[in-house]
């Protein structure tokens, strides 16, 4: 009995907050809206501190850390909503208007032919939505398969036994990318710059020698850490060591 009284007493917990969450969204965008920018990343980010991954959230604080003319946020959270939701077109336009005030212009490596179709294919969803596709389909095939075995056309048979493969061969297509696409997640820890200048070391002491400079805004990749010390490589392919709190990972 008293753990039903507890999972209602923390569902009505769950209810409140999701209502208050809610004012204090609207309260936020009514800051926003009148220009109260200050104002309305305080209110955002009450919300976020109880670690509501929201993509809408995401987005309006990126909007007010533009309009604030601060390069690094604004970009880490157009970042923080294409990574959940790389199909979020006004976050992927806005980035791209973010990324032209930052100071540093780097060419990234060409890519091969492989890369090129892993990047518009595999990592068009993220893996949560190709998992939820493959969970589809299996359904789809489980659907087709059993109208195919009552089935008592010939016609209507080879129909629902072509389909049902289909649908099969799909969901395994769909697991394989929710796959490659998690261990590319995983392999590939993303991170922005944000200090506002900062040198990157070819080891990770204060005394070796300087490789390159970096400014806020930039995105690398975090290769390795150690101690205060981050590895990172940027889209040119240089690589090189970089102070922990000089950025901030995704």
């Amino acid at each position: 009995m008293k753990k039903i009284i507890l999972f209602i007493l923390l569902l009505s917990s769950i209810g409140v907050f999701a209502t208050q969450a809610d004012s204090l969204f609207v309260k936020a965008n009514k800051l926003y809206q009148s220009e109260k920018y200050n104002e309305a990343l305080e209110v955002y980010k009450q919300i976020e501190k109880h670690n509501i991954n929201s993509d809408d959230l995401f987005y309006n604080m990126a909007n007010t850390y533009y309009k604030m003319n601060k390069i690094a946020p604004a970009i880490y959270y157009y970042e923080k909503v294409l990574q959940q939701s790389p199909n979020y077109t006004d976050a992927a336009f806005n980035l791209s208007f973010a990324k032209r005030m930052a100071i540093d212009n780097i060419e990234p490596l060409p890519k091969t032919l492989l890369q090129k179709l892993n990047q518009s294919v595999v990592m068009r969803f993220t893996y949560n939505t190709w998992a939820w596709l493959a969970i589809g389909l299996s359904f789809l095939f489980a659907l087709l398969f059993l109208l195919y075995h009552f089935s008592y056309s010939t016609g209507s048979k080879r129909l629902y036994f072509i389909t049902s493969f289909a649908s099969a061969f799909l969901a395994l297509l769909m697991v394989a990318f929710a796959f490659q696409n998690y261990k590319h997640e995983k392999a590939n820890t993303e991170a922005i710059v944000f200090a506002q200048q900062t040198e990157v070391k070819t080891a990770p002491t204060a005394s070796s020698e300087v490789s390159f400079e970096l400014h806020e805004g930039t995105k690398v990749k975090v290769l390795e850490s150690l101690d205060n010390w981050k590895k990172i490589k940027i889209a040119d392919g240089k690589i090189g060591w970089i102070l922990s709190d000089d950025i901030k990972e995704l």
